[in-house]
């Protein structure tokens, strides 16, 4: 949606409205309007350089702001459900902003994926060019889980008191512990040139916030004037070779993962097969994510746990000496701190790690993103405890003793498998 599609009686109305708002145009019916999304708790002096970056690049820049993820999080479970309906809600407000207020293009403010999606995913829809600044970013985070892992194996802190270390990593190191999942959005998009090149190497929130403002000033000017939306910049010619740069920039299957409803949008369908994948009957895909130093093969019996921190609790109570660990019902969380718990108390030979849920790349055997997952009550929401299971990378399978009568008996009578609905 761009001026340049518009015909004189449409400018009018535009430079009227605009005028109403306390915004003239000073006689340019023609001037590229930039909206300006804040989705953070507060990103003033950031907001604030884009606004002067634009207004010198030539262009209109109109504010707004869209309500925190991490705010509606303290109100329900982050479920996958959740962020899904919360994608979707936040896709609406955004297109909404660019039709009402006929926006050139958007340059959002974020600091999760949630909301980074979200924008995403509305200015798809609408064809308008959109850029992401990332507020600060912290590509350290798995310290910090190594820390609070070691913690919890001490008895220095309980299983759900992760967030206490967090928040004081936060407060030596200056920036926000991002999750790996942000970190992976942050890298993708920087790969298919929605985010300005160095973003997820720099500090954003420091001395560098100015010229990084400036650069992503002018950079969704061009866009804007040029129309390159989200669908030219992610085409079928140049998606192999951007896939490739985001994952040399180490870049996982859980961001590749993340933006399948960007490349819906946009009528592409890609296939992570560069990514290690286990054939099995539990689930329709399942991934490895653990790093080169983690088993190669595990056989042992299901320790099964819906929340990481019922899991993490009998770890560090060495309830488990041996075996996989399979958490359900954790699709959409970061189960990280599960496996730097389980190579913190030195147990990464003999535990592995199955789960719907993500998790970076770990010393332990982790198998990660496993789809359908534990809400849909197919045979990975029916593993038992006591199940005997094998992981074999070496041969690309996930087996397990149970036939399947017998998990078709389990689905019958499991009635809590249901997904959680919030909007």
């Amino acid at each position: 949606m761009n001026l340049k599609t518009f015909d004189k009686s449409t400018r009018i109305m535009k430079k009227a409205d605009l005028a109403i708002h306390g915004q003239p145009l000073q006689g340019n019916t023609n001037a590229t309007v930039i909206g300006v999304i804040d989705c953070t708790d507060g990103s003033r002096t950031l907001e604030q350089n884009l606004v002067c970056g634009i207004r010198q690049a030539g262009g209109l820049a109109l504010t707004f702001s869209v309500t925190n993820f991490n705010d509606l999080q303290r109100l329900a479970p982050a479920t996958a459900k959740f962020a899904d309906n919360y994608h979707n809600a936040v896709a609406t407000q955004v297109a909404g902003l660019i039709r009402t207020q006929m926006l050139d293009g958007v340059v959002a403010i974020v600091d999760n994926y949630v909301m980074g999606l979200g924008v995403l995913y509305g200015c798809t829809k609408t064809n308008c060019p959109v850029l992401i600044m990332p507020k600060g970013i912290n590509k350290d985070y798995d310290t910090c889980l190594l820390q609070a892992a070691g913690k919890i194996a001490t008895r220095e802190i309980k299983a759900g008191e992760v967030e206490k270390v967090a928040d004081g990593y936060v407060h030596h190191n200056g920036t926000p512990a991002n999750d790996t999942l942000t970190l992976d959005f942050y890298r993708l998009a920087e790969a298919f040139e929605l985010a300005v090149s160095g973003s997820t190497t720099a500090m954003v929130n420091s001395g560098e916030t100015l010229n990084m403002a400036l650069t992503a000033s002018n950079t969704i000017m061009q866009m804007a004037n040029d129309i390159i939306t989200t669908k030219r910049l992610i085409s079928k010619r140049t998606l192999n070779e951007k896939l490739a740069q985001y994952k040399n920039n180490g870049g996982s299957v859980a961001g590749l993962l993340m933006f399948q409803k960007i490349f819906e949008a946009v009528d592409l369908k890609v296939n992570p097969s560069q990514y290690p994948s286990l054939k099995t009957t539990l689930a329709d895909q399942a991934f490895v994510v653990s790093d080169t130093t983690a088993p190669m093969l595990i056989n042992g019996q299901a320790w099964v746990y819906s929340s990481i921190a019922d899991a993490i609790t009998a770890l560090a109570s060495n309830a488990i000496d041996s075996g996989i660990v399979v958490l359900q019902c954790c699709s959409g969380c970061d189960v990280s701190v599960v496996a730097h718990t389980i190579q913190t108390m030195n147990k990464a030979d003999s535990i592995a790690l199955m789960t719907d849920g993500f998790c970076a790349a770990t010393p332990v055997l982790t198998v990660a993103h496993m789809t359908p997952d534990g809400y849909a009550n197919q045979d990975f929401a029916n593993i038992q405890n006591g199940d005997n299971i094998e992981i074999d990378v070496t041969k690309g399978r996930i087996n397990i003793n149970v036939n399947s009568k017998d998990m078709k008996v389990r689905a019958k009578r499991n009635i809590l498998k249901k997904r959680e609905m919030y909007f």
